[in-house]
């Protein structure tokens, strides 16, 4: 007599469903027997025909086919049962009456999940049709766990979106204009502005270490940390050494941001700005026809409380330019592993002075894509287009 298994994954409120294929009535009969002692439910099919077409109508938890039928066999079954179950996990054992290795490899190589030779006896038939279920169990549970983990990611994406600017409208002057491309669903980039007092602008350009969930937490607490004191500070360098003093707190040891931040006052078209350690915005003139870059000492925000930030200030003229970007443009590499380059954004600049707003944004990335192909890139891409 077969005693009932003390295990969890049998005791669930609906049977799990058996399909049995085998050209023998006596060995159908035996495993049925067996197995309706548990609680499971038994179909019966003689070939892998019919198999098939029990498969192709219902649903079922776990399949024991014989190797050797009629009309089609065990192997013909299981290449077609491919086909059917798709992305399911339905364990397969494979009947058999010979301990025929080829006859293993052969099977496992085209979705076998198990082998049971014959004659087998009840209690390793049990064993085998529990450790599969086991593992059925398992898979589905992750299934729907990772079916829960993509919603709440989706959310998490409409979150971002929401939180990364995309309209600029409500600032006069300059003219304002981004892209934001993470390389998940989520991503650690940042770019916001911020209307100061007497119509001065703040703007900022960062990025957090990393990518996925744990960058795009940072990068939320980041902006939102950056939003409630921008106001309060009129100087660059101040508010990243405030901001440093308080991510400093909440980063993990392996996490840092980099970020750039200006501040423009229209009344002296004056631009005020620091670096914590970011790729240097470019600065396209239009009196001159070049491009400079600029920089500042400072160190990654959430590294070191005793870091300090230079400030510098720069006047701006009718005409300029200024882009802020995040590494995942500069660094992208192309088949000779060549990397686009400041030097290549620069140049764009140059060539495409009398080219505004989205159409300047979006040719950008054509040109970045051809050089290497924005699918396959490994990173976020950020960059604000900022013109004056």
């Amino acid at each position: 007599m077969i005693e009932m298994p003390k295990d969890h994954y049998l005791k669930k409120k609906d049977p799990w469903r058996i399909l049995i294929i085998d050209d023998s009535r006596l060995q159908r009969q035996v495993i049925r027997d067996t197995l309706l002692k548990l609680n499971m439910s038994i179909t019966e099919a003689c070939d892998g025909l019919e198999g098939l077409e029990f498969f192709s109508n219902n649903k079922f938890d776990l399949v024991l086919v014989d190797i050797v039928m009629p009309n089609l066999d065990g192997f013909g079954f299981l290449e077609r049962f491919k086909d059917l179950v798709k992305d399911e996990f339905v364990p397969v054992i494979l009947m058999t009456g010979s301990d025929d290795l080829n006859s293993k490899i052969k099977g496992l190589s085209i979705g076998a999940d198990d082998f049971l030779v014959k004659p087998f006896n009840d209690k390793e038939l049990v064993a085998r049709v529990i450790s599969l279920l086991r593992l059925k169990s398992a898979h589905s549970e992750l299934y729907y766990k990772n079916l829960l983990i993509k919603s709440e990611l989706e959310y998490a994406k409409r979150l971002q979106r929401f939180i990364i600017p995309t309209d600029f409208t409500d600032i006069e002057y300059p003219c304002i204009s981004g892209k934001y491309l993470p390389t998940e669903d989520i991503g650690g980039d940042i770019f916001d502005y911020y209307k100061l007092d007497d119509n001065k602008v703040g703007f900022l350009i960062a990025d957090v270490t990393g990518h996925g969930i744990p960058a795009a937490l940072v990068m939320s607490m980041s902006k939102m940390i950056f939003s409630v004191y921008s106001n309060m500070y009129q100087s660059s360098s101040k508010l990243l050494l405030r901001v440093n003093s308080e991510i400093i707190e909440v980063l993990l040891d392996d996490q840092y941001i980099t970020a750039f931040y200006l501040i423009y006052d229209p009344q002296t078209s004056q631009l005020r700005y620091a670096n914590a350690g970011h790729c240097r915005p470019l600065l396209f003139r239009n009196h001159t026809d070049n491009v400079t870059a600029l920089d500042t000492d400072g160190f990654f925000l959430g590294i070191d409380e005793e870091t300090k930030y230079q400030e510098k200030a720069i006047k701006i003229d009718r005409g300029d330019r200024l882009f802020l970007y995040t590494d995942g443009i500069s660094e992208i590499k192309n088949s000779h592993n060549e990397e686009f380059g400041e030097k290549r954004l620069a140049s764009f600049l140059k060539k495409n002075k009398e080219m505004k707003g989205d159409d300047f944004c979006d040719s950008l990335l054509t040109e970045v894509d051809k050089f290497s192909s924005l699918d396959e890139r490994n990173d976020d891409i950020a960059f604000l287009n900022i013109e004056f």
